[in-house]
């Protein structure tokens, strides 16, 4: 039997590409204590935020996440709300300074809002 000669297009926009280079900056991003201990259930809620991201249940001020700081900020709030005790030790988002409202919801359908920085 012979191989078909025709080659198949590539599709025009690749999103499990784009989902992949996204995971490997937010873990890039994380520090390297933690970076060391995430596991298959952390990639999970990684997955989970990138997925509600390219979906638009997770917005920024209102917008979707733009640039790589801003999908930190999101996946990060993300991970510390929908997190248990299997979960990374990771604290979320350090030394923000800008002023950032984070709305997403999480795969059991419940609204969540953060509002950064937290004021203490």
């Amino acid at each position: 039997m012979k191989f078909p000669t025709k080659k198949a297009k590539p599709a025009t926009t690749d999103k499990g590409l784009s989902t992949n280079t996204f995971r490997r900056e937010f873990i890039e991003d994380i520090p390297i204590r933690i970076r060391n201990s995430v596991r298959g259930i952390d990639m999970m809620l990684i997955n989970e935020a990138l997925t509600a991201i390219s979906e638009g249940n997770a917005k920024i001020n209102g917008k979707k996440p733009i640039n790589r700081i801003e999908r930190f900020i999101v996946i990060a709030s993300y991970f510390k709300t929908a997190r248990t005790s299997l979960n990374m030790l990771f604290d979320g988002t350090e030394n923000i300074e800008d002023n950032y409202t984070i709305n997403f919801k999480c795969t059991d359908q419940s609204q969540h809002t953060i509002i950064l920085p937290v004021k203490q």
